[in-house]
């Protein structure tokens, strides 16, 4: 089991699921996502069926899960959430990527009260928000964002934090865009960004807490305002991307698994490189804790972005060719090609069984699925 060629994390599940659901109490979800990663692309999954006539054989593809914890499922939302995201960016417009983190002491509350997360990615807008038009001396300048809230940091602890991609500037009243220029000030967003998550957070954490909090960091929370401004909405979307939709670790960084312990190996922000050793169940755990509560967004658009604001900046939503290669790139994927002739095949149908081992019954089995 130490051969790294067959390491993932679904080997680990499998080998281990059912003892971990047994002794351990995971939420329903962690539940649902788990066992749907586990029968991806598997018989029950059924399949469709594709005939190719030029080899004069018949294909199948079977179904994936679409679970959160499946890596080519992940791939596969990305794509289309790419699609998307990519008719809400703004033509001519700069972006910058603001990352807001909270400390430590604040994390376990967050990981019981999962509705924060929630809260979190809204006062990180109302932080830009704020920050903007103090810096621009506007009463109410209203910038775009696209947040992502991610859970989890390289060592894979539940470290809760928001990601966010916005306009290098706001709209007036007026629905004019004001600039903001390359500089901003980073101490203004870090005292911004502390008061305001915590007095969001006041009905879940003690008073002594906060102002401990207060004295603690006297400087504010940090904010990471990197310094890379971005002018193409293709960069927007690689951005946001990368922490949308994939499991907290991917299956590479893993490097040993011998059944009772796995290991796995990140950078650090020096760039030394660390190995973690933890135990199977508690590798699972670690796992399965960012699995977000069913039906929780954690995409979400404020402002210009916003669908309610796009009126006042319609002359900026970009009709681009990122949009439209997608739509072409997405309408070639919607053709199968033969993986021995690489010509299109032909779809017959959907199947809710898997094929028969045997070939030569393919056309019988075929018309039983029809008629069923």
């Amino acid at each position: 089991k130490s051969n790294k060629t067959f390491l993932s994390v679904k080997t680990i599940f499998q080998d281990n699921w059912g003892s971990y659901k047994a002794s351990h109490n995971p939420r329903q979800v962690e539940i649902e996502e788990v066992e749907e990663m586990l029968s991806c692309k598997g018989d029950e999954k059924g399949c469709k069926v594709f005939y190719c006539k030029k080899c004069d054989e018949f294909h199948f593809e079977r179904f994936g899960c679409n679970s959160r914890l499946c890596s080519p499922c992940g791939k596969r939302y990305h794509d289309e959430w790419a699609e998307r995201l990519s008719k809400k960016i703004m033509k001519g417009i700069v972006y910058r990527h603001i990352v807001f983190t909270l400390p430590s002491e604040v994390w376990l509350t967050i990981k019981e009260h999962r509705e924060l997360l929630k809260v979190i990615s809204d006062v990180s807008y109302q932080t830009i928000q704020k920050a903007f038009s103090k810096i621009k001396h506007i009463e109410k300048l209203i910038p775009g964002v696209i947040a992502v809230v991610h859970s989890f940091g390289k060592d894979i602890e539940f470290k809760p934090h928001v990601h966010n991609a916005v306009t290098e500037g706001g709209f007036n009243r007026n629905g004019k865009y004001i600039p903001l220029g390359e500089y901003i000030p980073y101490k203004l967003f870090h005292l911004l960004w502390q008061e305001e998550i915590l007095n969001a957070l006041k009905d879940h954490i003690s008073k002594e807490m906060i102002d401990n909090l207060f004295r603690k960091y006297p400087s504010g929370f940090y904010v990471y305002i990197k310094p890379e401004r971005i002018h193409s909405g293709k960069r927007v979307v690689e951005y946001l991307g990368r922490y949308l939709r994939h499991p907290a670790i991917a299956n590479s960084r893993i490097d040993r698994y011998n059944g009772e312990v796995a290991r796995f190996f990140y950078e650090d922000h020096e760039g030394k490189t660390i190995r973690k050793v933890m135990k199977v169940f508690d590798f699972i755990s670690a796992i399965i804790q960012h699995i977000p509560d069913k039906h929780f967004r954690l995409v979400r658009y404020y402002g210009a972005c916003a669908r309610k604001k796009t009126g006042i900046v319609k002359s900026f939503i970009q009709q681009s060719i990122i949009a439209s290669s997608n739509q072409v790139q997405n309408s070639n994927k919607r053709h199968s090609l033969c993986p021995k002739c690489h010509g299109e095949m032909e779809f017959i149908i959907y199947c809710k069984k898997p094929p028969p081992i045997d070939r030569s019954k393919i056309t019988v089995w075929l018309e039983m699925q029809r008629l069923s």
